[in-house]
């Protein structure tokens, strides 16, 4: 058979199918060999030129109908056994893939760096393993300022808290000295209230009564003066009687004389008597004064001292109002502090759960590390969001079956059907064939790696549930497709073993 003959050649091949026959008896045998060459040496005659001489044919003395009729019936055999349908299927190989859309992507859920990869690409991993650790400066930068933070509003709510009974002790002082101020001016003020109402403090009252003693004094002191005064009006008229110029004779005489210088003397005496009095009623009424003055000085002592009891009253109120302030402030810092260190404490709590929860990144699914080159990540900064790696789910798999374009159509034929399975055979020993289910077939024929063959790509779903299989594994494939005549089948393997669709 040459590779340079084209369809359109004269000569073009012609191909029968034969129907197997049984074995025939060793008469029948002999009768189709002698058949066969009285055939042959027509065929050989019938291909001679015109004009060549006819080769001698052998003829028989005598025809066996029932050696025919025999032969007949096993060429109907034949041909009736050629047209019975047998069982057909594709085999084949296939590799197992993860499914497109199981494929999860584990992401940076704050900005920061990784600073190490649990895993490498193909490794297995079940939900919850670590894949990678993360180091997120900006979040431990945050973390460190509001813990230096509620470490001052702490101190400052301590300090705050100390505080408090401290002033609370200055309040209640500050209320006492008020208190005995607001009494001392009530006191004075019930004085000078008293004094003119008639009521003098006891100091004043003394006074008053030491004037009175004087007053008391001043009238014997006068009623003595007035009886001096009466004898010095009589001593003056005796006087003048032994003055009388008639008595000057007689008053020459010693005895009158004697008796006119004790008139005199006593008159001088009774002046002197009565200017004493005088005198000490002065000094009684300058005492008087005196006690008067003292009383005013009283009353204004009583004045200055309830100013100063009002102003030393003030100071104790103003300082009373500063300690309450004092307080007000202690207690006002304790409880808007409160609130605000419970939120720094809820605040850094979840920023230390986040740190806590984003240093290691865990798996979302159970499945293989899909992603390369994880090294190269290490160190880099990432952003929120960014993806680290990706995961592809073990649980089901899917069958990547690549047929051979020659035998395209019977798959295509079968998969309109809804009972289109497929026979996976891994090729480990021991492990169970599985029986499953075509669910697509890819609409473009792909290239096989030599670049020779087109291959049509059918998947299939395997459950994978146990874990039992991992992607890339290799399995024999037997696709059932609809029962053929055996002669179509005869041909289709001789057609694919010989590649006669080169020649026709």
């Amino acid at each position: 058979m040459s590779n340079s003959t084209s369809n359109n050649s004269p000569n073009r091949i012609q191909l029968k199918v034969v129907p197997p026959a049984s074995t025939p008896q060793p008469e029948i045998a002999r009768d189709r060999v002698q058949d066969r060459e009285t055939a042959k040496s027509k065929v050989q005659n019938a291909k001679l030129p015109e004009g060549s001489p006819q080769q001698p044919v052998k003829s028989t003395s005598s025809f066996n109908y029932g050696r025919l009729l025999l032969i007949a019936g096993l060429i109907a055999g034949g041909v009736w056994v050629a047209q019975m349908p047998i069982p057909n299927s594709v085999r084949t190989e296939a590799k197992l893939e993860p499914l497109p859309n199981s494929h999860r992507f584990v992401y940076m859920a704050i900005p920061g760096t990784v600073t190490k990869f649990w895993v490498n690409s193909g490794d297995a991993v079940k939900v919850g393993n670590p894949v990678a650790t993360v180091s997120a400066v900006d979040l431990e930068s945050e973390i460190i300022q509001k813990t230096a933070k509620l470490q001052e509003q702490e101190s400052a709510k301590a300090a705050a808290t100390v505080r408090i009974p401290i002033v609370q002790s200055k309040v209640e002082e500050a209320i006492d000295r008020e208190v005995a101020a607001q009494r001392q001016v009530e006191e004075v003020r019930q004085d000078l209230v008293g004094i003119n109402q008639g009521n003098p403090t006891p100091e004043i009252e003394k006074l008053q009564a030491e004037i009175k003693a004087l007053n008391s004094r001043i009238p014997g002191i006068e009623a003595e003066i007035v009886s001096l005064r009466s004898n010095l009006v009589e001593v003056e008229k005796s006087i003048a009687n032994y003055e009388r110029p008639e008595l000057n004779e007689l008053m020459a005489r010693i005895p009158l004389q004697d008796k006119l210088k004790e008139l005199k003397t006593q008159k001088f005496s009774i002046q002197g008597e009565v200017s004493s009095k005088e005198q000490e009623i002065q000094a009684i009424e300058h005492q008087v004064e005196a006690k008067f003055d003292e009383i005013e000085s009283c009353q204004q002592k009583l004045q200055r001292d309830l100013g100063l009891r009002q102003d030393e009253l003030d100071s104790k109120v103003a300082i009373k109002k500063t300690a309450i302030q004092e307080l007000a402030a202690a207690k006002a810092e304790v409880a808007n502090l409160t609130p605000a260190i419970e939120t720094l404490r809820t605040e850094l709590r979840k920023l230390q759960e986040k740190q806590q929860k984003n240093q290691m990144l865990l798996a979302p699914i159970s499945g293989i590390i899909f992603s390369q080159n994880l090294h190269e990540k290490v160190g880099r900064k990432m952003g929120e969001n960014e993806a680290v790696l990706e995961i592809a789910a073990l649980d089901k798999l899917v069958a990547l079956i690549e047929v051979a374009q020659s035998d395209s159509d019977l798959v295509k034929e079968m998969l309109k059907k809804p009972s289109a399975t497929v026979v996976l055979q891994p090729l480990e020993p021991g492990l169970k064939p599985i029986t499953t289910k075509i669910e697509k077939i890819e609409p473009v024929l792909q290239t096989d790696p030599s670049g020779q063959k087109q291959l049509l790509r059918v998947r299939a779903i395997v459950d994978n549930k146990d874990n039992i299989f991992q992607p890339n594994a290799k399995f024999y494939a037997q696709i059932e497709v609809e029962s053929i005549p055996l002669y179509q089948r005869v041909q289709r393997e001789l057609m694919k073993l010989f590649q006669i669709r080169k020649y026709v």
